[in-house]
């Protein structure tokens, strides 16, 4: 839930569109992005140490933001601007703002503090927004930096500590004076963004300073998409914390008078959002239960606790609500599935392609925006299939790659400022998109892995608080994907940088615990892609073989039947981490796949989550369950096209 920003698709209408570099500035650019100092010499002999592009940029503006220490320090040594803004007004400080050794420099180099962007942000916001940059924080206020700001969204650096998760920050703010209860323009505080993210030592500080425990964000908090607004407002700290911040969260809440049977704009309680999720706490609704929370009432759909509890079929949390629970398991024995004959893979896999290819560029002219499962999976699914000679239609492919590197190049300066998206996935579920289809890297993608490298939590992992399961419920699949998008796409000159975010992220997600299937693939895949040994592989693989169902199929959790998604998706990982799709589960899988497999090449998948985004038609069928069965049809159609030679 980031509400420091504007949301994705607002953004791109704000951005100015990008503009071709000129050809001095480009230089400049490639040298700085490659590291390669003995050409940035070569060019500072013949040009303008603060040649500006079409944007305004400086090559120390490029420089603080995807460039090294050895690049910023010799730009500065030659006469560079260090207060130069380009035409949004972001400075080199602001963009260095989180990496702290550039950030000390150029503050030495008389850098200017209070510098305020055309968004509002300053070199303060910025900093307060990054998690484990406290001492830059410090630095900044030491000097004189100004404490009571607000940017054009009205956060404040208090608002941006508690959205970053930096307790250190967080205190050290309060301790300058920070008002507890600043709002956004959203209605977002900081005992929200504290809640959201599961720090109890933040909601108790907040608390204990006076943080208004019944604060309610505006009716439409989350902005508006093409169809209309996104259904997230009215959500109160309970609300917030419901999902993932556990009882000694909620019993902190509750004992400074939350209410507990609060709704939000879906009329869902703190109760309902407990539930409504792959990673529900079987505690939390114990205590919310033996709290008085009211089972009776009903959302705006007319469904109850016990209605959300239903979906998830989660044996633990039907208990504490007194419901009857029934295991699901597949009916065919491994011996019946193993002699299910393979004919028919491509032609599966072509017709599944097809609706994809179809259904995608309807959902973006529809929708407006890229989605994970419309736009990006679709993407990969049709490269899987090109690579293993699966008929795909490629006439459209490079409109739609033009299509998307346009509407996030417009989004480079944004990004840049810390504008960020709604989710970090939506990020670098595109770049994996772009890469499948052979994008280069350009200063678009370089905005993102920047952004994306920013979102970074201290812990390792990249942080989402809102349950939209499977793919937006818990940080294994944002954390994974992110690791990818940075290997991918990251500038040569932050290679170091990048690869200690990879290393901590790969240190966090090997001690997680993994509590579904999109959890395990996610964990193994973000582990493979970070370099984890053959062993850590090969119990990994394991795993998930011994999870298969007796159907041949795989299931989101353990507590719910098979279904393509979760099938397609272990079948993936499994390609990728090298078993052939000769392996016998593989070919199990396979077979599940083609006997599931709708006619009109699709998988009917269910849709769990609680609605957000308004409705539309994107021509995928099943309605209400489109989206998640258009990401179940991308997944089970890689899976069979890695299939397609048997």
């Amino acid at each position: 839930m980031n509400r420091l920003t504007l949301n994705l698709v607002a953004l791109a209408t704000l951005a100015i569109p990008s503009l071709v570099a000129q050809e001095a500035s480009e230089r400049f650019y490639q040298a700085i992005r490659q590291n390669n100092l003995t050409e940035l010499t070569s060019l500072l002999k013949s040009g303008s140490v603060n040649q500006k592009d079409a944007r305004g940029g400086t090559p120390l503006l490029y420089a603080a933001a995807i460039g090294s220490l050895d690049a910023v320090h010799l730009l500065c040594v030659n006469g560079a601007d260090v207060n130069a803004a380009n035409d949004f007004g972001a400075t080199p400080l602001m963009l260095a703002i989180g990496e702290p050794e550039k950030a000390a420099f150029l503050i030495g180099r008389g850098a200017d503090i209070n510098a305020r962007s055309k968004m509002g942000r300053t070199p303060l916001l910025l900093a307060a927004a990054t998690d484990g940059v406290s001492q830059t924080v410090k630095l900044l206020l030491d000097r004189g930096a100004t404490l009571d700001i607000r940017d054009n969204r009205q956060v404040t650096p208090l608002l941006a500590a508690a959205y970053a998760n930096d307790f250190a920050t967080l205190r050290l703010l309060l301790e300058r004076g920070a008002h507890v209860n600043d709002k956004d323009a959203d209605g977002y505080t900081p005992l929200m963004y504290a809640s959201v993210n599961g720090n109890l030592p933040a909601v108790r500080l907040l608390l204990a300073r006076g943080a208004d425990v019944n604060a309610v964000t505006a009716a439409q908090a989350n902005g508006t998409v093409k169809n209309g607004p996104i259904a997230l407002g009215n959500l109160t700290p309970l609300m917030l914390a419901a999902a993932y911040g556990g009882p000694a969260m909620l019993d902190a809440l509750l004992d400074a008078g939350a209410n507990m049977d609060a709704q939000d704009i879906r009329g869902m309680t703190p109760l309902m959002l407990a539930v409504a999720s792959d990673h529900a706490d079987s505690r939390s609704v114990r205590l919310l239960v033996k709290r008085g929370a009211d089972l009776t009432i009903r959302d705006c759909r007319g469904l109850t606790a016990r209605a959300w509890a239903a979906k998830y079929n989660s044996a633990a949390i039907m208990q504490e609500l007194g419901m009857e629970f029934t295991r699901v398991s597949g009916k065919e024995t491994l011996s019946q599935i193993a002699a299910t004959p393979l004919p028919g893979a491509q032609a599966a896999a072509a017709k599944a392609v097809n609706l994809l290819q179809r259904t995608s560029e309807t959902f973006f002219r529809e929708g407006g925006c890229m989605g994970c499962h419309a736009q990006n999976l679709t993407a990969m699914a049709v490269q899987a299939a090109v690579a293993n000679h699966v008929p795909a239609d490629l006439a459209g492919q490079p409109e739609e790659l033009k299509a998307a590197r346009l509407q996030l190049g417009s989004l480079e300066q944004p990004l840049l400022q810390r504008m960020d998206p709604p989710t970090a996935e939506i990020l670098s579920f595109a770049l994996l998109q772009m890469a499948a289809g052979g994008a280069p890297a350009d200063r678009g993608t370089d905005a993102i892995v920047y952004n994306l490298a920013a979102q970074q939590r201290q812990a390792g992992n990249w942080h989402m608080g809102i349950a939209r399961p499977p793919m937006g419920d818990g940080d294994f699949t944002r954390t994974a994907v992110t690791v990818r998008a940075l290997q991918v796409y990251g500038p040569p000159a932050r290679k170091a940088d990048l690869q200690k975010k990879i290393d901590r992220a790969a240190a966090w997600l090997a001690s997680g615990t993994a509590r579904t299937t999109e959890d395990q693939t996610m964990q193994l895949l973000g582990l493979h892609w970070a370099g984890a040994d053959r062993q850590t592989r090969q119990e990994g693989i394991r795993k998930l073989q011994r999870q298969q169902r007796e159907d041949g199929g795989w299931a989101q959790n353990a507590d719910l039947a098979s279904d393509a998604y979760a099938t397609g998706q272990v079948l993936y990982t499994l390609h990728e981490l090298g078993v052939p799709a000769s392996d016998p589960a593989y070919r199990r899988g396979v077979a599940y796949l083609l006997r599931t497999q709708q006619e009109d090449g699709s998988w009917h998948v269910r849709s769990r989550a609680a609605r957000i985004q308004p409705y539309f038609e994107s021509g995928f069928p099943y309605g209400h369950d489109q989206w998640i069965s258009s990401a179940a049809t991308a997944w089970a159609s890689m899976a069979l096209s890695f299939a397609a030679s048997l």
